[in-house]
């Protein structure tokens, strides 16, 4: 690694950093809206490849051969893109360790003009704030440029960096940083963070492990979606079989809940017991005392072992014949694993088609 650094990544690096530093300088000097606009958005991605590391002599060459310089003050729209998608990623996320790295991320912006812990930790993280930050800097840095704000100093920007640019032009530089700021924030709000379910490790009695997360059950099957304590069956009522949920149904067809795995089928095929990616157990149980039919009016259209996808075919049954033959037909969704999760909820009760989100379950 050593002579390729030196003889070929140092010196790339090296001449894409001025190519880069002479653009941005002929832009300044031909519109300085759209060279804002670039700078301002893309300086964080330059972060990402340590490519700032380049550039950042020719600023300080600006300052000491001209007294100013106009790239400093786009890193600073980039820096406070960045720190308002981060306050944006504060108000998205559920989870409590990830709110006090967000506020811990953005002191270091603020207070030391560094992104590295808000761009790894959160941009590269969740991507969809980097969008927001990327675009709060790339509008604020068109009116930062546009206006032609200058740096008198070489400075990361932060609050704390503020007197770095007193001067004429420093009330729109503050106007632009408040622009980066709340557009980086509010893109952040709207578009979300895609933030990733909670996980956690579960050991068994022989001390082997698995992970389960946080997850969304859908609706197996069309019908009317009832609380479990409100079912016919008292096994199923009392919640001894675990939470979830009973379905009084208008069709025959029960399908996947979610991507997972078959890893129990009765032969009579009347129950199904399903496990997802995220570790979360599944049993269908179709009807009150259909175990006695033998499987007649059922039919299976997977076997146990089959990895099956969301919205999969499972089981066929005749529900007229069932009825017709007395039975009771409430089919009941359970989470056999519910000990295994802090809450599992109820999201529907009412009439409604399967591939709906009916429970949630949350570790």
């Amino acid at each position: 690694m050593v002579p390729l650094t030196a003889g070929i990544f140092g010196p790339f690096g090296v001449y894409l950093g001025e190519w880069i530093s002479d653009g941005i300088n002929f832009l300044m000097n031909a519109n300085g809206w759209l060279a804002g606009a670039i700078v301002g958005g893309a300086w964080n991605i330059f972060v990402i490849f340590g490519l700032q590391w380049a550039v950042n002599p020719v600023m300080i060459q600006n300052i000491s051969k001209l007294g100013y310089d106009f790239i400093v003050p786009l890193t600073a729209a980039a820096n406070f893109g960045m720190a308002g998608a981060t306050l944006g990623t504060f108000f998205r996320t559920k989870d409590s360790k990830m709110k006090a790295y967000s506020i811990s991320a953005l002191l270091s912006i603020f207070f030391a003009g560094i992104t590295e812990p808000a761009i790894y930790g959160i941009g590269i993280k969740y991507k969809k704030p980097l969008i927001g930050a990327v675009t709060g800097g790339a509008i604020g840095g068109a009116f930062i440029g546009g206006l032609h704000a200058k740096a008198f100093a070489f400075v990361f920007g932060g609050i704390t960096t503020l007197p770095a640019f007193i001067g004429k032009t420093f009330i729109s530089y503050v106007i632009g940083l408040i622009i980066c700021f709340v557009v980086a924030m509010i893109v952040t709000l709207l578009i979300g963070i895609d933030e990733a379910e909670n996980t956690k490790v579960q050991t068994d009695q022989i001390g082997n492990t698995k992970q389960i997360s946080d997850a969304s059950i859908l609706q197996p099957l069309d019908g009317t979606v009832a609380d479990i304590a409100s079912a016919n069956d008292p096994a199923f009522a009392s919640g001894s079989m675990g939470s979830g949920t009973v379905i009084h149904p208008t069709s025959g067809d029960v399908y996947a809940p979610f991507d997972g795995t078959i890893s129990m089928l009765f032969k009579t095929n009347h129950a199904i017991g399903i496990t997802s990616d995220r570790g979360t157990e599944v049993l269908i149980h179709i009807g009150i005392d259909t175990v006695k039919l033998n499987g007649k009016y059922f039919s299976s259209k997977v076997k146990q072992g089959d990895v099956v996808k969301s919205g999969q075919l499972l089981i066929h049954f005749d529900l007229a014949a069932l009825k017709k033959a007395g039975y009771d037909t409430s089919t009941f969704v359970i989470v056999t694993n519910s000990t295994e999760y802090k809450d599992v909820r109820l999201l529907k009760a009412d009439l409604g088609n399967h591939g709906r989100k009916i429970l949630q379950a949350t570790i």
